[in-house]
């Protein structure tokens, strides 16, 4: 085969976009209703606010303003047969719910401002049935916040998306295998075989498809692929471990009544993933959220205290929440440690032996002495790393405490708790990894 290394690099990025903009083909609009109020209001509520007709393209709110949406369509006849969505995007965060308006599901216009790695656009896609009849009718209740996940209005707040959908599975399964490898490609040595052979297999990979993505074309794509998608390396000398979580700010660029919100739409979507995804482990922190779920979406509780039980929903991190610790006191230290571990132990019947602070700027010295009379074990944070003066020498060690106490730290080796769980995430980690000379675990928290 000729030397195509150039041609191909910039055709392999060609042929991932065809890849997907074929996964979802509209089928169908949706019809637009809303109902805004300034403050959320409750299901049963849903229609008091000020009535909307809305179209794609209109502006719906100001910054925090909240409404009720309902979507409606028919499946059209075209669809038998086929996995059917709704693509949903009203440029806020949307919470879907179930008949009884317990959440099933969080969307969002927008991925992270601050972190570009991982990706755009937010969640828009609403799962519907994997086989359609044709001509069934769709209605979808949703409560929208006016704002995306940093508290700013996107694009004026226009509704950009209220679609029904075909969805080929076999596309989106191309797409990701195509993806990861082609991302693969990015991180490794230029000069390795691996890098090459994932190269050749993408090439031929891209020809299949050049022409069109018809099931024959995709599916010998597909084979060509799973080689190298099988392949593994030696015996490891470093061992990621990752674990789905989202960190939520309990107070920060938002109302107070859009945290509890944000929780609802988070579980919601963990739940939901966790009936695709059965190896899906999710870590939540501070009791105070857990407690937002009991007082105010109990169905929803019920749903996270059983995936709790089953050891999918991991409580972490033994706080009431995540702390600041320069500017408290230690008595109030000393009680986010009794009240958290406390509520974990009440509620779940878990005892949870860690701190886990990811995002505080400050640590007190105090704090090993005050984990360690406690019966914490370990810590793990990794703020530190985003200074911008001092690089901080160790990611593994044990921190010990004015008082001589100590405890077992990890700062994340990825230097972010939001990690995209990509190629980029494992190289990352073994590059930056201060102490992978001495341990051979990291954490990955994507």
């Amino acid at each position: 085969m000729p030397d195509f290394v150039a041609y191909t690099d910039k055709h392999l990025d060609v042929a991932l976009q065809r890849l997907g903009d074929g996964v979802y083909t509209i089928v169908a609009p949706l019809a637009i209703a809303a109902w805004r109020t300034k403050e959320p209001v409750s299901f049963a509520q849903r229609t008091m606010g000020e009535p909307l007709q809305l179209s794609i393209g209109d502006a719906w709110g100001e910054l925090f303003d909240a409404a009720w949406f309902r979507f409606t369509g028919t499946i059209p006849a075209s669809a038998v047969g086929q996995e059917v969505v709704l693509l949903l995007d009203v440029n806020g965060e949307l919470c879907v719910v179930d008949e009884r308006g317990e959440p099933v599901r969080g969307l969002t216009n927008v991925a992270s401002e601050f972190d570009k790695r991982l990706g755009m656009p937010g969640k828009r896609v609403l799962p519907l049935t994997d086989r359609a009849q044709g001509r069934e009718p769709v209605e979808v209740w949703a409560d929208a916040g006016c704002n995306d996940l940093f508290g700013i209005v996107q694009e004026n707040g226009v509704i950009k998306d209220a679609w029904i959908a075909v969805c080929r599975p076999d596309v989106k399964a191309l797409y990701y295998d195509f993806e990861v490898l082609r991302e693969a490609m990015t991180v490794l040595p230029e000069a390795s075989a691996r890098r090459a052979q994932i190269q050749y297999a993408l090439h031929d990979a891209m020809h299949l498809i050049w022409n069109g993505l018809d099931g024959d074309a995709v599916a010998a794509a597909r084979e060509r692929l799973r080689g190298e998608l099988a392949k593994r390396n030696g015996d490891a000398s470093l061992s990621v471990s990752a674990l789905g979580h989202a960190h939520i700010d309990l107070a920060w660029l938002w109302p107070l009544r859009e945290t509890k919100r944000k929780g609802a739409r988070t579980f919601a979507t963990v739940l939901a993933n966790m009936e695709l995804y059965p190896d899906y482990i999710f870590a939540a922190s501070q009791a105070q959220l857990f407690q937002w779920m009991k007082e105010e979406y109990p169905g929803l509780y019920a749903r996270i205290k059983a995936r709790v039980a089953e050891g999918r929903i991991e409580p972490q991190g033994a706080l009431w929440v995540e702390p600041d610790t320069n500017v408290t006191g230690g008595e109030s230290l000393i009680r986010q440690i009794l009240y958290g571990r406390r509520y974990f132990l009440d509620e779940f019947g878990v005892d949870v032996d860690y701190v886990w602070l990811p995002d505080t700027f400050g640590y007190t010295g105090a704090l090993p002495q005050i984990m360690a009379r406690a019966g914490i074990r370990y810590f793990s944070t990794q703020k530190l790393s985003w200074s911008l003066i001092n690089t901080f020498p160790h990611q593994s060690f044990r921190w010990q405490g004015i008082d001589g106490s100590a405890v077992l730290v990890h700062m994340l080796p990825e230097e972010t708790y939001n990690g995209p769980a990509a190629p980029r995430s494992l190289a990352m980690i073994e590059q930056n990894y201060r102490d992978k000379g001495v341990s051979s675990h990291a954490l990955m928290a994507y």
